[in-house]
């Protein structure tokens, strides 16, 4: 069995390029992993996969489990997996939580099942499940592009201390992409990196959901060093370099937004982590 810290993830900044032919979206995005996580459980059984999780997401629906179908069936490995999953991430946020679960997944019965599948392999296998999986096999500070499988690692700044203010409120990924791109024509390839903080999604998130709207100034009047939205929301951050101001204003949103959470991150350098294996 292995025990594993699945890490979410912020869009420090993310271009949409446009729509691809296969249906997927072309990127071109900063992000870094932190250390909010979900604790993800993965042990070997006689056959089929089971999925125990504390948010309500079927066990046929939930993204590990569709991990724990794929590894299986690629190693041709009759045997089954059972894997308990304690979500912290929360669902519908833009912090990537089922899609690091997913990574974490891959990870653990890669390891379970020997001989490991290479690093390009487990990329392949990623990709298929979604967009985001791929990133959270590398973690840390990168850039991502295309419709999420082209990583390129960068160093982490460590003394940065994220904020995050997430409203009770579920962003649908489909949706807000659907309207941007009625909103916005494509604009082809990225010729420089976004400025720290911009999301072109964020307009379209809006938009949708304007509750929304509050929370997005509050953490613009916040004295970070940029701040911003992550993936297609329903999360806002800011960004501190020195943790005093980072719990001040932590406490200034406590009373301000007291039906939101709000959490104060440090960044990790993977994207999991484990925490017991035997």
């Amino acid at each position: 069995m292995i025990r594993l810290l699945a890490y979410a993830k912020l869009n420090l900044s993310l271009r949409v390029l446009g729509r691809r032919p296969d249906g997927f979206h072309e990127i071109d995005s900063l992000i870094q992993t932190i250390d909010l996580a979900d604790t993800i459980s993965v042990e070997m059984i006689q056959s089929g996969v089971t999925v125990e999780n504390n948010c309500g997401i079927p066990s046929g629906e939930d993204l590990a489990g569709r991990a724990a179908q794929l590894l299986l069936a690629e190693k041709r490995d009759p045997r089954g997996a059972r894997i308990t999953v304690e979500k912290r991430i929360p669902v519908g946020a833009g912090l990537g939580g089922g899609s690091s679960d997913a990574a974490a997944t891959l990870w653990a019965l890669n390891q379970l099942t020997p001989p490991p599948l290479p690093s390009e392999h487990m990329l392949r296998l990623a990709t298929h499940l979604g967009s985001d999986v791929p990133l959270f096999l590398t973690g840390g500070r990168m850039r991502v592009s295309g419709k999420g499988e082209k990583i390129i690692p960068l160093p982490s700044n460590l003394q940065e201390h994220f904020l995050l203010l997430i409203p009770p409120a579920h962003c649908d990924t489909a949706s807000v992409y659907a309207h941007f791109d009625r909103l916005t024509p494509s604009t082809g390839q990225a010729l420089t990196e976004a400025p720290l903080g911009r999301n072109d999604l964020e307009a379209a998130a809006l938009y949708l959901y304007p509750a929304l709207v509050p929370y997005r100034e509050a953490v613009d009047s916040l004295s970070g060093l940029y701040c911003g939205m992550s993936g297609s929301g329903a999360t806002f951050f800011a960004v501190f370099s020195a943790v005093k101001a980072a719990r001040a204003s932590q406490k200034e949103l406590s009373v301000s937004f007291p039906e939101a959470k709000i959490h104060l991150h440090s960044p990790t350098h993977t994207g999991y982590c484990v925490e017991r294996s035997h």
